[in-house]
């Protein structure tokens, strides 16, 4: 074979191989990902919220007045959790998410789980796993 033949099918193959790259370039350029901005808000109500909450009396709930009863719960030193059933319907609430627009969830403990309602603060026993 001629020399100036190898060096056409080696630029050839460079060259293929170059529109690959590039096109694939473009690819990742047209297909990127969708980056969305997320903004954490409520900072300063979660402070004050919890600011209240140590100042404010515990209180234990009757039952004629919380008719949920607790199904489970997750402790932990962040994302706790608990699981509230109502009838046919559960609730799944982390600390400072509200209850039908009346509870706020203050702590989940093994022990207890401590809501708050018009600045006032309810404890509930919790018998789950017991």
């Amino acid at each position: 074979m001629n020399t100036r033949k190898i060096k056409r099918i080696i630029n050839t193959l460079v060259a293929l191989l170059l529109l690959l790259l590039l096109s694939l370039l473009l690819i990742s350029f047209i297909n990127k990902p969708e980056i969305k901005d997320i903004r954490f808000t409520n900072l300063d109500k979660i402070k004050n919220s919890n600011i209240e909450a140590q100042n404010a009396e515990v209180t234990n709930i009757n039952k004629a007045e919380f008719d949920y009863i607790i199904v489970g719960y997750r402790f932990g030193e962040a994302n706790s959790s608990v699981i509230l059933k109502k009838g046919s319907k559960e609730f799944v609430l982390y600390e400072g998410d509200i209850l039908e627009n009346t509870y706020e969830l203050v702590s989940v403990s093994p022990d207890e789980i401590v809501l708050s309602a018009s600045g006032k603060l309810y404890k509930l026993e919790n018998k789950v796993g017991k």
